[in-house]
């Protein structure tokens, strides 16, 4: 095979992959799964081609483990999942890792925007405006976060709003003004930061 390069040693890395050499020296690592599948042994030859290819298919499957690993932590959205193995992989192998976790089921983002959504809204009593800032900076789809959230009306915000006053802004309630400035600029509408004050018995003496 002219223009081929054999491999001259095989040794085992900490992380259990197999180092391949040529007589240049270090190549790359595969698994066990490529050494098998491309009976990859010392003295085997291969065009530059074929190990472009194994290459690439070594770093799919690691991109595929960190996609694992990094699941095994917590729930990602896709988008979410790819940033982050591009900061190890080229983004051909991290789309390849994340396709693979849809194929498995592992990552969803409807399934995992609902979740979100209603951490934010029922744990951290965000507003429907901040939880849909903070799902879009997660790489959700707009049509997505509006199907996930349209089932929370006023009512939800007026409940979240009563839980801030009472258990954030309670001592504050002598500046009325500035709680109703600091509930708007998490998202709250004047009108439903109104209707939980008045739902408290705090009355604002004109209007803001």
């Amino acid at each position: 095979m002219l223009n081929s390069i054999k491999i001259t040693d095989i040794t085992k890395t900490k992380k259990g992959l197999n180092a391949l050499f040529s007589e240049n020296g270090f190549l790359f690592s595969v698994d066990d799964m490529l050494l098998a599948q491309y009976k990859i042994e010392i003295g085997s030859c291969f065009s530059q081609q074929e190990l472009t290819l194994l290459y690439e298919k070594s770093n799919t499957n690691k991109a595929v483990q960190k996609a694992y690993n990094l699941l095994s932590y917590r729930s990602h959205s896709r988008r979410e999942l790819f940033t982050k193995l591009c900061r190890n992989f080229d983004a051909a192998c991290a789309d390849a890792a994340c396709d693979k976790m849809e194929e498995y089921g592992l990552i969803n983002d409807e399934e995992y925007c609902r979740a979100k959504a209603e951490y934010l809204i029922n744990v951290k009593k965000c507003s429907l405006s901040e939880t849909r800032a903070k799902l879009l900076t997660l790489g959700i789809n707009k049509d997505i976060i509006e199907c996930c959230i349209e089932n929370y009306d006023s009512d939800t915000q007026t409940e979240n709003l009563r839980y801030l006053i009472e258990k954030k802004y309670h001592s504050k309630l002598d500046q009325p003004h500035k709680v109703i400035a600091s509930l708007m600029r998490k998202g709250f509408s004047y009108h439903d930061i109104k209707s939980a004050l008045s739902s408290l018995d705090i009355e604002l003496e004109d209007e803001y």
